[in-house]
């Protein structure tokens, strides 16, 4: 095998043995070779190991105490053989082509990344596209993810000694680790998309809502994000940048009404009324962090539209 050409695919995984073993399948009936396939374990206490010794003994199995996806992850990229890196939950599915593909695309030279269209599976059965169609450019730059937008790991194939570069995944992130790590690479290059869904993901609807940690770990990556950019970088992306951090000022400061905590909302929204003030939805938030909690929470979401026509009455 060439270690010039090949791929490591890096697989974390805590305590979802069943889930695990269709990733693993998935992985090594790729059409393109060569790869290697590192199931980094966090500490599963379901027997795990044992199966995926059993009936994929060629997969480089590494065993660690619980120390987050995060950390499961560079444990696996630092092991990792090949120049490529390909990231795969162990509860999502890859189409036998999706590495084949992806690293077509890579050999272009253009680019320091790939990322596919994929399919949302709900338990039902139910199965809807991920990216609508027209939506994604063929080619996403710093703009682009500073918007805030969406790409799975999953669906991602990248240079190794980028991601190295960059340090790897940040460790003190729970969650949103991925919309940081993607942010920092593309202040060195860019990631090609291609629209053809090659990957299946499974869609727990119970935990389908975004959570409070969420909203709050978007606003820490993108503050240390902005306190990373040189002044040059930040004018050339002034416009969307400022418009993300309101928007993630707004949307935590939602959150925050929601569970009652007015008086850090208020913060939150007071710094996203800072950089636009003028989005009436942000001001009328901010005015009801003042009412009485039960009265803030009825008038937040919904019942914040019926507010917001009255005014404008």
């Amino acid at each position: 095998m060439d270690k010039n050409e090949g791929v490591s695919i890096i697989i974390p995984t805590f305590n979802r043995k069943n889930l695990l073993l269709q990733a693993v399948e998935s992985a090594f009936n790729q059409t393109y070779k060569p790869y290697e396939v590192i199931v980094s374990d966090d500490g599963s206490s379901d027997g795990s190991g044992e199966l995926v010794k059993k009936y994929f003994p060629e997969t480089v199995y590494i065993y660690h105490e619980n120390c987050g996806r995060c950390c499961a992850r560079n444990i696996a990229i630092e092991k990792a053989k090949y120049p490529l890196i390909a990231f795969l939950d162990d509860d999502d599915i890859w189409d036998k082509k999706f590495l084949e593909i992806c690293v077509n695309r890579i050999k272009k030279g253009d680019v320091i990344g790939v990322f596919t269209n994929y399919f949302k599976l709900y338990p039902s059965g139910k199965k809807v596209i991920g990216y609508k169609e027209g939506k994604t450019p063929q080619i996403v730059d710093l703009k682009w993810i500073v918007r805030g937008s969406f790409i799975d790991p999953s669906t991602v194939v990248i240079k190794k000694k980028i991601v190295e570069r960059v340090g790897g995944f940040d460790e003190s992130l729970e969650v949103t680790e991925d919309w940081d790590l993607w942010l920092k690479v593309m202040k060195i290059g860019k990631f090609a998309y291609i629209e053809k869904p090659l990957v299946y993901k499974r869609i727990d609807i119970c935990n389908e809502e975004i959570p409070i940690k969420t909203r709050k770990h978007n606003c820490i990556v993108i503050e240390n994000f902005y306190n990373s950019l040189s002044n040059t970088k930040k004018k050339e992306i002034e416009d969307v940048l400022k418009q993300t951090m309101s928007k993630v000022y707004m949307k935590y400061g939602a959150a925050l009404i929601h569970s009652g905590n007015r008086k850090i909302a208020r913060e939150y929204l007071k710094k996203s009324l800072e950089i636009d003030n003028k989005n009436f939805k942000t001001l009328s938030r901010y005015i009801i962090t003042f009412l009485p909690t039960p009265i803030a929470k009825a008038l937040n979401g919904g019942h914040l539209r019926k507010f917001r026509k009255f005014f404008k009455k």
